[in-house]
């Protein structure tokens, strides 16, 4: 189906978009903590603001920490950290270190990791599970479509009796279970049964199966290896 096809590049894109993201962001802090002033600075208040990942109708909240410090010049600069947490991270009161930019003293952090490079971390998270998804789909494709084609050269012509054909529940798309085709075979020479599972069928074929039996093209030196031909059954186009 080509669903699931297209998957593997959206997953892809979003990972390869949210890594890029990651890295700018992180270059972005990196120079900023080279070219950052130190303080001492005190924090006077807890913020309550909702936090961004829960629903609208959720109670749950994250308190980011006010902090007051005072630069070089003398100047005294408040400022709320863009990060929060629950429980707080940081007590009333407590005095913490404080990076800012000296042409911009607003612009300013909690030298900590979680205020510094945790929005790097969580995207950097986040495109390696997108691009690592996108890349074990596109792996996977390959791999059976390579198979295919090295079976329907050199795979030795089997005719495997068709046993039933079922929904395979295991997979879900838009709603749909597609169906196999399972069919066994006995390998006269071992007495082995072997049994087949086809590619997933996104329609019902019972309707279009006038026989009992179906090829299969086996590695015989691998019968694991195997590709049911259902080049009987009519095409699809979605």
């Amino acid at each position: 189906m080509k669903t699931i096809k297209i998957l593997k590049y959206i997953f892809m894109s979003v990972g390869l978009i949210t890594l890029s993201v990651m890295g700018i962001w992180s270059y972005t802090t990196h120079n900023f903590v080279d070219n950052a002033h130190s303080a001492q600075g005190t924090v006077i208040d807890l913020i309550q603001s909702r936090s961004s990942s829960s629903s609208s109708t959720s109670n749950s909240y994250v308190y980011r920490p006010e902090v007051i410090f005072q630069t070089a010049t003398g100047e005294e600069v408040t400022f709320q950290s863009s990060t929060g947490s629950n429980p707080p991270a940081y007590n009333r009161g407590e005095k913490v270190s404080v990076l800012y930019n000296p042409e911009n003293p607003q612009d300013a952090k909690i030298d900590g990791t979680l205020s510094l490079w945790l929005g790097p971390l969580i995207l950097g998270v986040i495109g390696f599970i997108f691009s690592g998804f996108g890349i074990g789909l596109s792996a996977y494709f390959y791999k059976k479509e390579k198979l295919k084609n090295y079976l329907l050269r050199h795979g030795s012509p089997v005719t495997a009796r068709i046993d039933s054909i079922t929904e395979n529940t295991s997979l879900r798309v838009n709603g749909r279970y597609p169906f196999q085709i399972t069919a066994q075979w006995q390998d006269p020479v071992s007495g082995t049964l072997h049994l087949f599972k086809s590619d997933n069928i996104w329609f019902n074929p019972t309707d279009h199966i006038q026989r009992d039996t179906v090829t299969v093209l086996v590695d015989q030196s691998d019968p694991e290896k195997y590709f049911v031909d259902l080049s009987f059954l009519p095409k699809t186009v979605e």
